[in-house]
């Protein structure tokens, strides 16, 4: 699978979705030779922050939708006809991965109905999805922030996905094997 054939095709979005939560904090620290590094964390996280995303070959994010909790079939089908639907055109490949959400009957006619192509990834293939590293990158700057309130994590959430530039983007597809010689970035 690794160098799929996109070139045959306009463009591609791979979507994935990730947990954040108000107890997030940086995964290291710094401290003087000899000397302990201390850092606060709550420790009653409340409900997970989940992010579903899409990033195209054409750089940097695409859409994008938060909800509280984790994703289910209702959720995602929400995600694909009010946000990524809409934005894609003939041509284009939506990649996704196994989760039981994205195999939902409802989400390959969204999908297909705008002219698109629907193709999921074999399971346990992280490797293959450069949203992954996309998503390591927006969990970094969000820990970096500390956001302990579920209104300013879904707002530090939007300021690290800005973050993400189209040269991030040319990276990580290019990293996963996805070579796109006709297409811009």
């Amino acid at each position: 699978m690794a160098g799929f054939p996109l070139r045959r095709k306009k463009a591609s979005v791979l979507k994935d979705e990730s947990g954040f939560n108000t107890s997030m904090t940086r995964l290291r620290a710094r401290a003087p030779r000899g000397k302990r590094a201390y850092g606060k964390v709550p420790r009653n996280r409340g409900k997970n922050t989940t992010l579903i995303a899409s990033i195209t070959l054409e750089g940097a994010m695409g859409e994008s939708m938060s909800v509280e909790g984790a994703t289910d079939a209702e959720a995602f089908e929400a995600y694909v006809e009010h946000f990524l639907a809409p934005s894609l055109w003939e041509g284009q490949v939506v990649v996704l991965d196994g989760l039981g959400a994205h195999r939902t009957q409802k989400v390959r006619e969204l999908i297909e109905e705008r002219g698109a192509d629907l193709v999921l990834l074999p399971s346990y293939s992280p490797e293959l999805n450069p949203i992954e590293e996309a998503l390591s990158k927006i969990k970094h700057l969000v820990r970096k922030e500390g956001a302990r309130v579920r209104e300013v994590l879904v707002e530090a959430i939007g300021r690290a996905m800005a973050a993400v530039t189209p040269e991030d983007a040319a990276g990580w597809f290019a990293h996963a094997g996805y070579w796109p010689q006709d297409q811009p970035l």
